[in-house]
Order: structure tokens, then C-alpha cells, then sequence
């Protein structure tokens, strides 16, 4: 502080000098037994962001994501924060060297809503004896300090926090307030109630992030002497800005800070601060330090700040953090106003200006006429939307949507993916002529447009049929009733009535199983229209995924083997094995595991 009084200058004859060096014994005497303490108010003006993304040193517009909080215990160290001065020259340091702890709480209410709580204590505070210079006494060395709480309201973030998310930047404002209580003198009790309206914005450019605050401490004026206004602390505003590093790893900021009396006729105070911050597991070493510049109450020629954190840990599904769209359908990764759960390209901003569709996918537009090229029947010349993207002077003398110059029959109606010509089917079986193996004879899709055939008249299908070439009874899949059928054949696979049983642990085939397996190759040499049939493998959950997907694959290659040297050619068979990937039933029966633990034949057509 600077009591700015011109000092008083009296000229006395050689008489009376004696007696004027009594009368300013007395007074000196008397003013040192009038000493008083100092004025309860708050000296220390820094205070740290317990934010989520932003620095240290200074709010950036971001808040903790939902239910997230962070934790800080700091020391606290400040040179020469409280300096007396009589005019320009320096009398003494008040508050020479201070020590405090910082205890700092931040919780995410809601991912646009944070709370924040901090409690500082002086533990220990030395100076200059200014009682006769000064005439106040020196402040304790220990007490408690305000209490002070915050709310901090999230209007934009870049990632998934804010009121509005996806945005450019972050935008936040924060009302702030002390409390005018705690223990003991040590200039960190405020004197009334403080508010702190706090805006603070911030965006990540790349490999840095930028931003910073304005604030307006608003608090009562408090006289530090009875000599001039010069001596007052009380509201102030205060700017800070920062620059840090982003990543997971160690990360390092630089901030720079003022405060400015709004009270008063001190000069301005001024910080630069650098800091990093290193994590180790959930916790997270921080420091801070800088020189401060200027004589206001409060601005340290030194600052240091260092403690132990313990972060929010990330959320899989937070837009800082690395996922694959599929895993987090409620962000959206391409900020595209589409979730990824309906974003057909999550990666991939589509261009709301020009096209507002709900696929999330860029629709290219050859042309420029407005109409997609998905629906443009001329997508390389421009055309209105009602003529379906194609110029007026084009015509489509069929009116199926292929131009005449584009159509091969251009007097008969035909899709356009067949160049305007209509779709012939002979047999009137739904299978165009082109690609059906009978033309002449209805039959279905899957069998080309071929109708079904029964070769041994036991009126099963020959396709179901597992003895085609032998009459037999439909209840045993049209094979004689002397050897019971446990292979069925479905539209997708061959269906076993019976389990293979290996070797424990081991991808040996039992004997129990050779019958069975004789059957399914019995089964597969009949129908050599089954081109490939997949063998999986599969496990029940107990032991290691890694191990049973190996088993599964093992025991696969197994019954693959076992076939072929049965007489079915190895082209027609593929071996996979999924281990515990695929189960058929639950894990947590010894039913369940045991139906998990199986082989299965898919038919791929």
C-alpha cells in the first residue's frame, strides 16, 4: 500500500530544536502506542480454475462433463504481496513471505452446469515491523479464510458440454461469491459479502487451446489508513488469458493477468504465469509460477502455486476423447447437426447449406441444378426437379424416366438401371429371362427359376432331400426308416440333431461323433449344389476368449479335415472359429454354456 502524503517539513530556530526533538519523541512514541491492525479484507486476488478442459491459471468457457468432478490441494506461495510505501519510497513489507493451502472442489451438476467450492488458509505469513512507521501492527500468521462458491453456466461447447453442443468455441458465465467469515486476522477474510460475475470463453485450435476470462470482483471498500483514498482497497476488474497444450500426456500453459482498482488511485497490477501439469494415473501433479509488477495490494513480486489433483477421469463417449463413432451413438463426431446412431458418414460433415437430408452424408450434385444425383436422370446436365433433374428439351417419350437418347427402347417403359427397356419373364416366375436357368418353367428365386424337382417321388423336395437318389419317408428327410437322419437341410444351413464331442481342451475328435459326421458328408456329396458350406466353432465364455477362439478354430479345421477325407471336395469347405463371440444361449447355466459349445454347417449362397 502507498499512503501518498507529502511528509511534513518544519524549519525551527536553534532555540527551540530541542524542544522539537522532544515533541517528535512524543509523538513517535505516541503514535507506536496507537498502532492498530489492519482492516479485515482478503489480500490474495488469485484463485484456481477447477474447469474441466481449460488451464490452471484461468477459466476457458469449458465446464466438467455430468457428474464428473476434480479435486485440488495446493500450496500456495506469495512474496512481497502487501508492500508500505511513503510516497515513492519503499517503508516496508506488511506481508514480506506467505504460505497458504488451497482445498478446491468442482462438480458437474449437469454437463452445462458446474459448481465449484474453495477454501484457503494462511499457515504461515512474516513482514516488516511497521507499527511506528506504519502505525498499524502486523497481521497473524495463521487463520482460515473465506469460503468461496460458484456456479458456472455452459452456454456453448465445442465438444459435447453446453447448453448448445458442437459449437466453435466455449461459453460459459460464472457468478461467484465469498463469504465474509473464518478464523483469525490474516488478511484473508473478506469484509463483507464479495460477488464475482466471471465471463469466460475459450476454443481448441489443434495441439493448443486458447481463451480467458473478464471478471468484476464487487465487494465494499475498505480504507487500509486514515490518510488518503489512495489506500483503498475495494472493487476491481480483472482480465486473464491463457495458452495451453492439449493431449493426455504432461501439458504446459502460459497466462498473463491483471487486476484493476475501480477504487481508489493505485496503479494497476500485472502476472505471468507458467505452468504444467503432469498425470499419473487419476491423480495429476500441478505447478505455477511468475513475477507480478505493480503496488496493488494483493499482486506478489513472485507467485508460486503447486499441489496435487485429481482429475475427472474421461468419459469414453466425451468428443476429446478417441472412440469410433459405433460406440458412442449419442455424440456427433462430424458436427453435422446428425447423430452418429443415424449418420450414415459419421466422419463426414454434410453440407446442410446445400442439402438437408437425415442420411448425414455428403450428396454430390454434379450438375448444380439442386437435384441429387441419386434422383437426377441427368446428372451431368442441369434440369428441374419436375422434369427429375433433366433439361426441358430432353424427352421421354415412354415417360420412364430415361431420356430417348439415353433409352434402347424408347417407346416401352422400362427401369433405368436396364437402360429403358422393360424387364422380361417368360414363364412369369419373377426371375428375368436373362438370369433364369429355365425360362420356359416357373420356378423359384432360389433355384434360378428352375421348379422344384423329386427325383425318387417320396415327396420330399430334392433340395431337402438327404437321400435324393432313395425313396424314403418325409419324416426322416426322405431317406429310409432304417437309418435315422439327425442332419436337416434349412435355406441357410445343415441343421444337427446332435452335438460333436471333442477331447477335453483339445481339438480331437471323438469317436461317438464319427456317425454323425459320416451322415453330414453323406449329406454334402448328395447335393453338390451346396458350393460352400462354412464349419464354425464356437465355445461357452469360462477361460480365456483368446484361447477358446484358437479351440474354436482348431476343432473347426478338425470336422473340415474329417469331411474331406470322407470324399467332399476341400473347395466346397471353410473353417472358422469364434470362441466365446457368438453364443446361442446364456453363459451363467451349465445348459446354457453346454449349448454354447458347439459346431455348426452355414450354407453360403
Amino acid at each position: 500500500m502507498r499512503p501518498s502524503g507529502r511528509p511534513l517539513t518544519l524549519t525551527l530556530s536553534p532555540l527551540r530544536r530541542e524542544r522539537g526533538l522532544v515533541l517528535a519523541i512524543l509523538a513517535t512514541s505516541a503514535f507506536a502506542q496507537q498502532a492498530t491492525p489492519l482492516p479485515s479484507f482478503s489480500l490474495s486476488r488469485f484463485t484456481l480454475n477447477d474447469g474441466g478442459r481449460g488451464g490452471l491459471a484461468a477459466a476457458t468457457g469449458d465446464t466438467l462433463p455430468h457428474h464428473r468432478f476434480r479435486a485440488t490441494l495446493g500450496f500456495h506461495y506469495e512474496n512481497n504481496p502487501l508492500v508500505y510505501y511513503r510516497d515513492t519510497t519503499r517503508v516496508g513489507a506488511l506481508v514480506a513471505h506467505r504460505a497458504q493451502l488451497h482445498l478446491g472442489l468442482g462438480f458437474g451438476i449437469t454437463s452445462w452446469l458446474q459448481a465449484t467450492l474453495e477454501l484457503p488458509m494462511v499457515i504461515a505469513q512474516t513482514g516488516d515491523d511497521l507499527s511506528q512507521s506504519a502505525g498499524t501492527t502486523s497481521p497473524d500468521s495463521f487463520g482460515l479464510g473465506s469460503t468461496r462458491l460458484a456456479l458456472r453456466l455452459g452456454f456453448l461447447g465445442q465438444g459435447s458440454g453446453g447448453l448448445k453442443s458442437n459449437a466453435p468455441l466455449d461459453l460459459a458465465l460464472q457468478l461467484g461469491l465469498a463469504l465474509p467469515f473464518g478464523v483469525g486476522n490474516a488478511l484473508n477474510i473478506e469484509s463483507g459479502w464479495n460477488f464475482v460475475p466471471q465471463l469466460s470463453a475459450g476454443a481448441e485450435l489443434g495441439p493448443v487451446r486458447l481463451g480467458g476470462e473478464v471478471s468484476v470482483l464487487i465487494r465494499p471498500a475498505t480504507a487500509l489508513t486514515a490518510n488518503t483514498v489512495r489506500d483503498t482497497v475495494g472493487s476491481q476488474f480483472g482480465l486473464r488469458a491463457l495458452v495451453s497444450s492439449t493431449g493426455d500426456g504432461a501439458r504446459f500453459e502460459g497466462s498473463f493477468h491483471s487486476l484493476i482498482p475501480l477504487e481508489g488511485t493505485a496503479p494497476p497490477g500485472f502476472e505471468i504465469l507458467g505452468g504444467v501439469r503432469v498425470p499419473i494415473g487419476p491423480l495429476e501433479l500441478f505447478a505455477l509460477a511468475g513475477p507480478g509488477f505493480g503496488s496493488l495490494p494483493g499482486t506478489p513480486t513472485v507467485r508460486v502455486f503447486a499441489g496435487l489433483g485429481l482429475k475427472p477421469q474421461a468419459d469414453r463417449c466425451e468428443a476429446s476423447t478417441a472412440h469410433a463413432p459405433a460406440d458412442c451413438p449419442d455424440l456427433d463426431d462430424d458436427r453435422d447437426g446428425i447423430k452418429n446412431r443415424t449418420d450414415a458418414c459419421p466422419l463426414e460433415p454434410e453440407d446442410r447449406d446445400q442439402f438437408e437430408d437425415e442420411d448425414g452424408c455428403i450428396d454430390p450434385d454434379n450438375d448444380r441444378d439442386r437435384v441429387l444425383d441419386a434422383d437426377d436422370q441427368c446428372p451431368i446436365e442441369p434440369g428441374p426437379k419436375s422434369n427429375k433433374g433433366c433439361p426441358i428439351r430432353v424427352r421421354d417419350n415412354d415417360n420412364d424416366g430415361t431420356p430417348d437418347l439415353q433409352d434402347k427402347c424408347p417407346t416401352v417403359p422400362g427401369p433405368k438401371n436396364r437402360d429403358g427397356c422393360p424387364i422380361k419373364d417368360g414363364d412369369q416366375d419373377g426371375v428375368e429371362d436373362e438370369v433364369d436357368a429355365c425360362p420356359t418353367e416357373p420356378g423359384p428365386k432360389e433355384r434360378k427359376g428352375c421348379p422344384l424337382k423329386d427325383k425318387d417321388g417320396d415327396t420330399v423336395e430334392d433340395a431337402r432331400d438327404n437321400c435324393p437318389d432313395v425313396a424314403g419317408s418325409p419324416d426322416n428327410q426322405g431317406c429310409p426308416a432304417k437309418e435315422r437322419q439327425l442332419v436337416i437341410i434349412t435355406a441357410d444351413k445343415l441343421v444337427i440333431s446332435d452335438k460333436i464331442y471333442f477331447a477335453t481342451a483339445k481339438a480331437t475328435i471323438l469317436p461317438v461323433s464319427f456317425g454323425l459326421l459320416n451322415q453330414v458328408a453323406s449329406v454334402l456329396r448328395s447335393h453338390p449344389e451346396l458350393t460352400m458350406v462354412t464349419v464354425e466353432g464356437h465355445t461357452d465364455d469360462r477361460g480365456s476368449a483368446k484361447l477358446n477362439r484358437k479351440l474354436s478354430l482348431s476343432r473347426a479345421k478338425s470336422v473340415k479335415a474329417y469331411l474331406e477325407h470322407q470324399g467332399v471336395d476341400s473347395s466346397r469347405l471353410n473353417a472358422l472359429g469364434f470362441g466365446p463371440d457368438r453364443p446361442a444361449d446364456t453363459n451363467k447355466t451349465e445348459e446354457g454354456r453346454a449349448n454354447n459349445r458347439r459346431v455348426e454347417f452355414i450354407i453360403e449362397r
